[in-house]
């Protein structure tokens, strides 16, 4: 109890304790999923190489055509009459040498222009014998021109041999021999044993030499 006149000591207050803060839970960060270990692509199977197109055979070269051999002119009438020269001045004598099988003692040689291949009148002419009056065959022998023989007056002959002007304007001064024979009843035209290479006959002014309209006017 009071003791009196004695001031009692304030009752004190007990002291407080202080005021904690309410803590706060603790919010946990949420675990994460597990990382799930990568799924790995599946793998796919290995895509097979083309099967390749079968490598084709190489084209072959064309076959050329066989080149075919060159084509033959016909086999020529062997040369059994050779003039004497290549060239002849208009009114010079023309000689001939000739040699063949098989003559008859009708044969003869006329001269034509190198373009004719069928023989009617030639421009001058004589029997391979020389004479009308042969009783021999002439095979082999020499024959020379320079004069118009008698028996050439039955048919459109001449002498001298002239250059001429074709039908075409050009001058023509080749010449051949033929020798000829008489075939049947019907002749002309003749039939030909063989003929001469080529020879020419130059005009002069010399009478009847000169570039003519025709071989034989």
């Amino acid at each position: 109890a009071p003791v009196p006149g004695q001031t009692p000591a304030p009752t004190v207050s007990p002291t407080p304790s202080p005021t904690i803060p309410p803590v706060a839970p603790v919010t946990l960060a949420p675990t994460p999923a597990p990382t799930p270990n990568p799924t790995s692509p599946q793998t796919p199977e290995p895509t097979p190489n083309p099967t390749p197109d079968p490598t084709p055979l190489p084209t072959p070269s064309p076959t050329p055509d066989p080149t075919p051999g060159p084509t033959l002119d016909p086999t020529p009438l062997p040369i059994c009459i050779d003039p004497g020269a290549q060239a002849y001045q208009c009114g010079e004598a023309i000689s001939f040498s000739f040699n063949y099988d098989n003559a008859l003692n009708n044969d003869w040689i006329g001269i034509y222009p190198c373009d004719n291949d069928v023989f009617l009148h030639p421009i001058i002419w004589k029997w391979t014998c020389g004479s009308p009056s042969c009783m021999g065959n002439a095979g082999r022998g020499e024959l020379v021109f320079d004069s118009l023989p008698s028996y050439n007056s039955f048919g459109p002959h001449t002498w001298p041999i002239a250059p001429y002007i074709t039908e075409i304007g050009s001058v023509n001064r080749c010449l051949k021999a033929v020798i000829l024979r008489d075939d049947g009843p019907s002749v002309p035209p003749y039939v030909e044993v063989c003929e001469s290479t080529e020879f020419s006959i130059q005009e002069n002014n010399s009478t009847g030499c000169q570039v003519r309209d025709s071989p034989l006017n």
